[in-house]
């Protein structure tokens, strides 16, 4: 009785210091975030006064914050944003959370919530929800909070619904294994309409024999929306299928632009390094040849640096420049950022001089780096010497950033590593180039399956051809080359 007792008192006193720790964790986060929404309005003023306009002042304190504490851009945008709602808007959540009453997740619930709410009604509501924050999930406190803030505004709801829906956005993230997190905020209506037209197409286009889960169906459904194709096909295997659709033609598959970054080795599958796809990261050899099946070629060997010409005296860059500089740095090169490289500026490290570009800024690969737009600006103003940055060039396209504060990053060409990998990995899902026949594509073979075969025979000779046929446990090297493998766009 007692060594029960004992055991019932221990567990009382773990949950009341659970209670505490996670008190003290929210005072710390709550000045965390309050500190990076100093760093902020102490960059903004700076480089206000030094003429950086308003619209951009002060938006590279979010770099800063990532150099400083490594936190991707994203998250640092959000907590600057909720640092300056904290101390601007919303009063009482501010002082809840400083004094670890409320925690992270439930002071971005209210934020996030009242963020369209006008000033009188954020001075009725804000307060109550403070305090009603203490004691419930940040789930029931987004949903409670809707609530009071229908009954309390029902005439402004259109208002509030209208400025939401202006933000929204969808957007893919790398998730594990291979696979992608779809994420996105859509009008209720519309977001719902997406959801019951999945739940349609897989509970109506295929038959109770298909070995797929319910989710995944739905989840081939929202590609199959994509593709173009408009409609599952039943994986049963019966030729009796009730929701077989042989006598209707189906769309063929639309293609959209997707680019890869794989060593020729890998492609030809006489190695298995990972590729790189764009705006995702790494994917494994296998699903890096699938997707390669129909796809066109960009060669790219390591060998192949283009030398200063007429062309360099331009300021756009020569097709295969940009080529070559995008497929090198595969992502954004600023610290933290992600934009893959087919989406950002080529930025001139060196200034092109549009007066007399013989005096310098070369457009050349030397010269030339992948920057999304907000970090294209951040270099621009710190050439003018107005924030404070420095941004400096190695000759091996490695790239030094450093901060106002003293902090510095040096980053290297991400796309490299995937086009020339220093170390082999032997084969172990292909066997040399992959046959059409073999397996089931993901897409359908077509030209792109003759150019690898026509790639292999050039650059491998008939020894280590049969040599890998026979073993694949010591692949050939056929020389330094990459190929940068892009599917068409669907116009």
């Amino acid at each position: 009785m007692s060594e029960c007792a004992d055991d019932t008192f221990s567990a009382v006193e773990v949950v009341e210091r659970l209670r505490v720790v996670h008190s003290m964790i929210a005072v710390a986060q709550a000045e965390e975030i309050a500190l990076m929404a100093q760093l902020y309005r102490l960059r903004r003023a700076q480089q206000l006064a030094l003429g950086v306009g308003a619209l951009y002042a002060g938006e590279d304190a979010a770099t800063e914050i990532g150099m400083a504490i490594k936190v991707s851009q994203r998250s640092a945008d959000g907590s600057i944003a909720l640092g300056l709602g904290l101390n601007e808007r919303y009063r009482a959540t501010r002082e809840a959370f400083a004094e670890g009453r409320i925690d992270l997740p439930r002071a971005r619930a209210i934020s996030e919530t009242l963020v369209n709410a006008s000033d009188e009604l954020l001075a009725t509501v804000e307060p109550r929800i403070a305090a009603y924050a203490e004691h419930a999930e940040p789930q029931r406190v987004r949903r409670t909070l809707r609530r009071w803030l229908l009954e309390a505004d029902p005439a402004g709801q259109a208002a509030r619904r209208k400025s939401a829906e202006a933000d929204r956005y969808v957007k893919v993230t790398a998730a594990e294994d291979g696979t992608a997190l779809l994420e996105a905020v859509l009008p209720a209506a519309g977001g719902q309409t997406v959801y019951e037209r999945l739940r349609e197409m897989a509970s109506t286009q295929c038959c109770g024999q298909d070995p797929r889960t319910t989710g995944q169906r739905r989840a081939d459904a929202l590609i199959a929306l994509a593709d173009g194709t408009g409609r599952l096909a039943c994986r049963c295997g019966h030729s009796t299928c009730p929701r077989s659709d042989s006598g209707q033609s189906t769309p063929a598959v639309r293609k959209a632009l997707v680019q890869v970054g794989v060593s020729a080795e890998t492609l030809a599958g006489l190695q298995d390094n990972p590729a790189l796809l764009a705006g995702f990261g790494a994917i494994d050899a296998d699903l890096a040849r699938q997707i390669a099946r129909h796809a066109h070629f960009d060669i790219i060997t390591d060998t192949d640096r283009p030398t200063a010409d007429a062309a360099a005296l331009r300021y756009r860059p020569r097709a295969r420049v940009a080529a070559r500089v995008r497929a090198l740095d595969g992502t954004c090169r600023a610290p933290g950022c992600s934009v893959p490289a087919a989406a950002t500026d080529l930025d001139h490290q060196d200034r092109f001089d549009h007066t007399t570009p013989e005096s310098g800024g070369p457009t050349t690969e030397a010269n030339l780096g992948c920057r999304c737009r907000r970090h294209h600006r951040l270099k621009t103003i710190a050439d003018n010497g107005s924030n404070g940055w420095q941004v400096i060039h190695h000759p091996d396209r490695t790239v030094e950033w450093r901060s106002p504060s003293g902090g510095s990053v040096t980053t290297t060409p991400e796309g490299a590593r995937f086009l020339f990998p220093r170390l082999p990995i032997p084969p172990v899902t292909a066997a040399g180039v992959p046959d059409a026949a073999a397996v089931e594509p993901l897409i359908d073979p077509g030209q792109a399956l003759n150019a690898m075969t026509e790639l292999v025979h050039v650059y491998c000779t008939p020894r280590q051809r049969r040599s890998h046929r026979q073993s694949r446990r010591n692949p050939p090297a056929i020389g330094s080359i990459a190929v940068l493998s892009a599917l068409e766009p669907p116009f």
